[in-house]
């Protein structure tokens, strides 16, 4: 008769205990206890580590807490976790306190403990399988002109594709592949260690078959066995108007191939907004200065202003000062995301040259009219 441990009382929870309030209380207990932090009672704290992994593992499981809530333990399971393995299984304590997506862990703890057969997800041999290409980064180099409007662009890069001759396996066509003799097909080396903790079993990925446990029986003419070729590629993007500097897109499978049929990677596009020789940009706004001739300055009128669509005529006042600053509505860059566009800011800087004898002449009789020491 199996030995009856209350995992309710274990964990502290209640016996109608949510999914989620069970795993709260799972992570506390893992920190509560965790060997490391009983330093002088490390044997208690092991033995109470394992009692809640194997609480967690029977009260997680919906088809193993319905029996347990029926029977009172799991019929042949009752030890399940706790005694299949001497190690205490440190690394799945960690995967579900973690997550498998977000663990830091993950990789560490399959290499350093090994993987158990059947444990979806955590076989080596499988994930290699699924190994994900790389990833492609690229700049996109763009004028200020280029982003007034959206627009679509083309990017030319070079990445891996599939080998069309051997569909990314990198075998000969026709070719037949063979278990890999060091890993016996597993993928995977293991080697028992034995520690402080216990004894446990150490994996890495095989080098010989590079984790996929097959080898080559003879390698694909055009890929050389790789299962990919380089090829150059053409994609097009939708630019946004008004995109901002280092903002990134992502164009998926449009990255690197890898072998043995895992997804494509991703290719990143990041925007470079190039620096204009005329406009200074400051959000959706423009800055830009004109220099005018100090008689314009006097009697006002129209002067010629740049702006990003072309040259404009604009009226400045008489008497314009040094310095000013006059603003012209809608002439700026769209806002990011849609709205309205920003605004152009113009500075008047005024240009006072050495004056011809002429204009000299008429300055002096000016000067002498408005008393002008």
């Amino acid at each position: 008769m199996p030995e009856r441990k209350d995992y309710y009382k274990i964990l502290g929870v209640d016996r109608n205990a949510t999914p989620d309030e069970i795993k709260q209380a799972y992570r506390q207990k893992v920190k509560e206890w965790h060997p490391d932090r009983h330093i002088e009672d490390k044997d208690i704290a092991e033995e109470k580590f394992k009692e809640i992994q194997e609480a967690y593992e029977v009260l997680s499981d919906p088809e193993k807490r319905k029996l347990y809530d029926r029977f009172g333990f799991v019929p042949d399971e009752s030890t399940t976790y706790a005694n299949q393995r001497t190690g205490g299984g440190f690394e799945d304590v960690f995967r579900d306190f973690f997550g498998d997506a977000g663990s830091p862990f993950g990789d560490f703890f399959d290499m350093f403990f090994g993987s158990e057969p059947g444990r979806s997800g955590s076989s080596t041999k499988k994930r290699r399988r699924q190994e994900r290409g790389e990833d492609i980064h690229v700049v996109m180099n763009l004028r200020l002109e280029e982003i007034l409007y959206d627009v679509k662009k083309i990017v030319e890069y070079n990445r891996y594709v599939i080998c069309e001759s051997c569909k990314g396996t990198g075998a000969e066509n026709g070719t037949n592949f063979e278990t890999c003799p060091r890993c016996n097909g597993e993928g995977i080396i293991r080697e028992e260690v034995r520690s402080f903790f216990g004894s446990y079993v150490r994996s890495y990925t095989c080098p010989t078959c590079d984790g996929v446990g097959e080898i080559i029986n003879r390698k694909c003419s055009n890929c050389n066995g790789t299962g990919k070729i380089f090829k150059k590629e053409n994609v097009e993007v939708n630019i946004p108007a008004g995109v901002l500097d280092g903002y990134t897109m992502k164009v998926r499978g449009k990255g690197n191939a890898v072998k043995n049929g895992g997804p494509y990677g991703d290719l990143i596009v990041q925007v470079r907004v190039l620096p204009h020789e005329k406009f200074i940009r400051r959000g959706s706004d423009l800055e830009t200065e004109v220099t005018i001739n100090y008689i314009k300055a006097v009697l006002g009128g129209k002067i010629k202003i740049p702006t990003l669509e072309g040259v404009i005529e604009e009226e400045i006042k008489e008497g314009t000062n040094p310095g000013t600053v006059i603003r012209i509505k809608n002439l700026g860059l769209p806002e990011f995301g849609g709205g309205r566009r920003g605004d152009l800011y113009v500075k008047i800087n005024v240009e006072i040259k050495k004056p011809s004898r002429k204009e000299k002449k008429i300055l002096q009789q000016l000067a002498e009219e408005m008393n002008v020491e």
